[in-house]
C-alpha cells in the first residue's frame, strides 16, 4: 500500500465529480501509544475481516513506544499506509488527517469509510459487510452504534467504529472531527441537523468488533508521567471496559492469545508474516 507520509493540517472535503468505486472501503485509525493494540487491530483485519483490497491507513500521533516503527516495517511491506506525524495532534485531528489524504490522493476513490479506535479488534469475517449491507438497505451516509452522551443529554454514535458514506457525510456542511475530548459531537450533531440519513448497527453488542475501550489511558499511566494532563485520571481509568458487552473480555483474551502465538515476539516482522498467513 505504501510508504510513511506526513501531510498538512488543512481538512480536505470529499471532491464532486469524481466516481466512486462501490465495492471499495479503506479504514481510518489514529495510534498513539498502542504499539501492541494497533498491531493487534491489522492482524484482525488482514485475517478476519473478509473483504476483498481492503485499504488501511493509519495515522500515527508521534508515538514513542516503538509504534512508529512497527507501522513503518508494516506500511513497507504493504500492510497499512501509514501518515507519520513528529507530534500527538490528537484523535479528531488525526482522523481528519486520513480522511483528507484519501480525499486528495489520485486514483479511485472508495465509497465507504471505516473508522475505528486503535483499541478495536474485528472479531467477525462479516462484520465489514454486515454493515455495508445496513448502510445501503437504509441509504444511509453514517452507520454507528447508539451511545448515551452524559453530558449533552442525547444519543449519538460511539466513534470507536463508524462506517461512513464520506461522499455525503464528509463535507464542510458537517463539518470536521474536532480537537477535544468529545471529537465526533460537532460532525453527529450536524448530520442530524441537516437530515443526513443514519442507520443503526451492534458493531460490539453484536460481536462483531470487540472494542476494549480507554487505549490511550493505558499509555498515559504505562509512562508514569505525572505531567501529562491525564495522568491522574488515568490511575483509576486504564482498565478495559470492553463497552458492557457480556462477554467481550473472554472473546478479546483469546483473539489476543492467538496474535501472542502466530506473532510471537512482536516486530514489524513477525506481523507481516502474521498478517499475511
Amino acid at each position: 500500500m505504501g510508504q510513511a507520509f506526513w501531510v498538512a493540517e488543512d481538512v480536505v472535503w470529499w471532491p464532486g465529480g469524481r466516481e466512486a468505486d462501490r465495492e471499495r472501503v479503506a479504514i481510518v485509525t489514529v495510534s498513539y501509544n498502542t504499539r501492541e493494540m494497533t498491531a493487534l487491530l491489522l492482524w484482525s483485519l488482514h485475517t478476519i475481516v473478509d473483504w476483498p483490497g481492503l485499504e488501511i491507513v493509519v495515522v500515527d500521533n508521534g508515538s514513542r513506544d516503538g509504534s512508529a516503527e512497527l507501522l513503518a516495517d508494516a506500511a513497507q511491506a504493504g500492510l497499512c499506509m501509514l501518515l507519520a506525524n513528529d507530534v500527538n495532534r490528537q484523535h479528531g485531528p488525526g482522523l481528519n488527517q486520513g480522511i483528507s489524504w484519501l480525499a486528495c490522493r489520485p486514483g479511485p476513490l472508495p465509497a465507504w469509510l471505516w473508522l475505528v479506535d486503535s483499541d478495536v479488534v474485528a472479531a467477525r469475517p462479516g462484520a465489514l459487510s454486515a454493515a455495508v449491507a445496513v448502510a445501503r438497505d437504509d441509504g444511509a451516509a453514517l452507520v454507528g452504534e447508539p451511545q448515551w452522551d452524559q453530558w449533552h443529554q442525547l444519543d449519538k454514535f460511539a466513534l470507536y467504529s463508524l462506517l461512513m458514506d464520506p461522499a455525503v457525510a464528509w463535507q464542510e456542511r458537517t463539518g470536521p472531527f474536532m480537537d477535544d475530548s468529545d471529537p465526533g459531537f460537532e460532525l453527529f450533531t450536524s448530520a442530524a441537523r441537516l437530515g443526513i440519513p443514519m442507520a443503526v448497527f451492534p458493531f460490539a453488542a453484536d460481536g462483531h468488533v470487540i472494542h476494549r475501550g480507554r487505549g490511550s489511558l493505558v499509555s498515559v499511566y504505562a509512562a508514569g508521567d505525572p505531567s501529562h494532563p491525564h495522568y491522574w485520571w488515568s490511575i483509576d481509568h486504564h482498565e478495559p471496559h470492553f463497552g458492557g458487552v457480556p462477554g467481550a473480555d473472554g472473546r478479546y483474551e483469546a483473539l489476543l492469545q492467538k496474535f501472542r502465538d502466530e506473532t510471537g515476539p512482536l516486530t514489524g516482522a513477525t506481523l507481516v508474516a502474521a498478517c499475511r498467513r
